[in-house]
């Protein structure tokens, strides 16, 4: 069986309801009409005339159907079936006429040649009908398919973007991890070498909380904003004992973060890192650092500014932490969140805009 022909034994069943469900509508017509008449035809008889009448139309329909599939363009090939259908049903009709009387090849042709145009008009005119409708349906299905095929790829595309932007946060996140504890272990291990055990120790418990945070919140995308902001405040004080009357760090409008505010995990860390970086590490006096927020209901700042000691050489870049910060802004927030970093001669800015909400 080719696959053409098992295509349109596939598509019978509907079109064979279709033209059953028009000749039933054509009996039930010409049964009323005879009624009005004062005449009651058999209806049976009625349907069963007009299910004959109809037959070939089913074939013609089906394979018209599968011919706007399979072919393309189709117009040759409709061109040719419809009117080697229309001569073929011509010659059918006319046997139908025909066979009452005798089914001789005189009388079949004495009947086409005698069918009245309106007949011939009426199968013209349905001829042309079921080539619309054969079309509009066609038509119709098939954008659909493309439609959702369309929407299929953009489904496999927009998984495939959010695996990579996934793939990459986490390599992000990985990034940071190990580079925030060799920062942590750096403090710890210059109180050691400076033989104040009292120091250590708390340095020590200091460093526990900030590990059980970090290990909690690297599991999650998203955490409270004023749990970033108690680590940032953790990891400071953490510092503070590393380099005492060195480094002073004030805090203002930390009571402006809503409580509802989200932010990506670990995100504020690397803000203090750089201040240490570029502030109090290049520096035998006094550093400090200004830790300033202000929320309200379209968004949050984050500003952390470090003093730049006078004469201080350069420090190339930006570093891991804060280029990687870049980095998981435009991932986590799409682009709606933004870093800025100031120079200025006696100090060293960076500013994050989180919005409220993040998109999800």
């Amino acid at each position: 069986m080719s696959a053409s022909f098992a295509a349109v034994l596939r598509a019978l069943p509907v079109h064979l309801a279709a033209w059953a469900a028009v000749a039933t509508v054509h009996a039930a017509s010409v049964w009323s009409d005879a009624l009005r008449r004062s005449r009651t035809p058999d209806l049976s008889q009625l349907f069963g005339d007009y299910v004959l009448a109809y037959a070939p139309w089913v074939l013609f329909s089906a394979t018209l159907h599968i011919l706007h599939k399979r072919v393309r363009p189709p117009w040759r090939g409709v061109l040719l079936l419809s009117c080697t259908f229309f001569g073929v049903e011509l010659v059918y009709q006319a046997w139908l006429i025909a066979r009452d009387a005798d089914l001789r090849p005189a009388s079949v042709a004495a009947a086409l040649w005698e069918m009245p145009m309106i007949f011939r008009l009426i199968d013209l005119a349905l001829l042309l009908a079921t080539n619309a409708v054969v079309y509009a349906i066609v038509a119709i299905r098939t954008q659909r398919e493309a439609d959702a095929q369309e929407q299929r790829l953009l489904a496999d595309n927009l998984r495939l973007r959010l695996a990579l932007e996934e793939q990459r946060l986490n390599g992000l996140r990985a990034q940071l991890e190990p580079h925030f504890l060799y920062n942590a272990l750096n403090a710890i291990s210059g109180l050691v070498r400076g033989d104040d055990r009292g120091l250590a120790l708390t340095a020590l418990q200091q460093l526990s909380r900030l590990l059980r945070y970090a290990t909690t919140a690297v599991s999650r995308d998203w955490v409270p904003l004023s749990d970033e902001i108690g680590f940032l405040q953790e990891y400071l004080a953490l510092q503070q004992l590393r380099f005492g009357d060195r480094l002073v760090v004030t805090y203002d409008g930390l009571e402006s973060v809503s409580a509802d505010h989200e932010s990506l995990a670990l995100l504020l860390q690397p803000l203090a890192e750089n201040a240490i970086r570029h502030g109090v590490e290049r520096s035998d006096t006094v550093s400090e650092i200004l830790v300033r927020v202000a929320g309200d209901t379209g968004g949050t700042t984050v500003l952390v500014s470090n003093s730049v000691p006078a004469g201080a050489p350069p420090n190339p870049g930006l570093g891991v932490g804060l280029r990687t910060l870049r980095d998981r802004l435009d991932v986590g927030y799409k682009g709606r969140a933004s870093m800025k970093t100031t120079v200025m001669p006696d100090r060293f800015d960076v500013c994050l805009t989180l919005p409220v909400p993040h998109d999800d």
